[in-house]
């Protein structure tokens, strides 16, 4: 069993709340024969001092509350990754909370985030209710929001229009015209920039949307070969597909593979975020590359600007992708 606080004080001869405050830290004056016998008690005794009862004592935690819809997908776990790196280098635990896009579930962890006075980074949010956006705004330590929302905060912002519109155009500029769109959750900010940003390209070329090819996924692989599945039973089916994130693009590329198709003869096949895995399939993912553990470290930096410097002010930082061509939209040979 772990030493506790009482035993340090039994072992240095000295009530709980003097070894409390010497080993908190506190300004409360302590005779130094008195501290040097607690800290040698402490030290015989392997005490570790216990950060959370530290900080409930105080009402002051070091703490980072992280929400993200899904922990599986990779593009969060990049993301999450940059995050934690620059905090634990300030001394800041991040928790990291799966919503499971639930506004519920959200809601839930943002009360008890709230008593333990951490701060938030919204990665991805549920948020859809006027009521849950209002107690967010009142909430008293930073918010930090990577992605767009309704929310009064700081943001990390992602130029998903204009990636978009990069993708949609490689594929008009490779000749394509029956082009498919695989869009994700209908309340998904992301998902709504990128089929604008789809739409606009179209568009800007000349080129009618056929709603037929727009399909609808949720951001995983399944949903990715499920909606190609549909897709290529179409009458006149796509030549060529842009998918709104690298997983449902990378599960396109294995159903229509399994289907006979060649990538990217018969079916080219573009996604967004450059997911690590993106560079592994067969052929390699055309994609739209995100620097996601530096917004990772970005998004850390405005919430840990706001916990230690007190500083209030609004900013906003956005993030643009660079298209990143590989043999899913051109043969390996070119």
């Amino acid at each position: 069993m772990n030493p506790t606080i009482r035993d340090v004080a039994r072992q240095a001869g000295v009530s709980v709340t003097t070894a409390s405050r010497v080993l908190s830290g506190s300004d409360h004056p302590v005779a130094t024969e008195v501290r040097q016998r607690v800290l040698q008690a402490a030290n015989k005794l392997n005490f570790v001092p216990n950060a959370f009862a530290r900080g409930l004592s105080k009402r002051e935690f070091r703490l980072i509350g992280l929400l993200v819809p899904d922990v599986r997908d990779p593009y969060f776990v990049e993301i999450a990754r940059g995050i934690e790196d620059l905090s634990s280098q300030h001394g800041y635990l991040v928790v990291l909370c799966n919503t499971d896009r639930n506004p519920t579930k959200e809601r839930r962890y943002v009360e008890e985030l709230h008593a333990m006075r951490a701060g938030i980074i919204l990665l991805g949010s549920a948020i859809d209710r006027e009521d849950h956006l209002k107690d967010l705004a009142r909430y008293p330590a930073p918010v930090v929001a990577i992605g767009r929302h309704e929310l009064p905060s700081s943001s990390v912002l992602i130029d998903n229009v204009q990636g978009a519109i990069d993708a949609t155009s490689h594929l008009i500029e490779l000749g394509h015209r029956r082009i498919a769109f695989v869009s994700g959750p209908p309340n998904a900010s992301t998902a709504i920039d990128r089929l604008e940003g789809f739409r606009k390209a179209m568009n800007q070329h000349g080129l009618p949307v056929d709603e037929k090819l727009v399909a609808e996924g949720d951001f995983t692989l399944e949903s990715g070969a499920a909606a190609v599945d549909q897709l290529l039973k179409l009458p006149q089916p796509p030549s060529a597909l842009f998918a709104a994130n690298d997983q449902m693009a990378m599960g396109v590329l294995r159903e229509a593979k399994r289907q006979g198709l060649r990538i990217p003869q018969d079916l080219a096949i573009v996604g967004f975020n450059g997911i690590p895995a993106a560079a592994q399939t067969d052929p390699p993912l055309t994609t739209i590359h995100l620097s996601m553990h530096r917004m990772g470290q970005l998004a850390a930096e405005l919430v840990l600007r706001q916990l230690k410097e007190n500083y209030s002010d609004r900013v906003s930082v956005l993030i643009k992708g660079n298209l990143l061509v590989r043999g899913s939209t051109l043969e390996q040979s070119q």
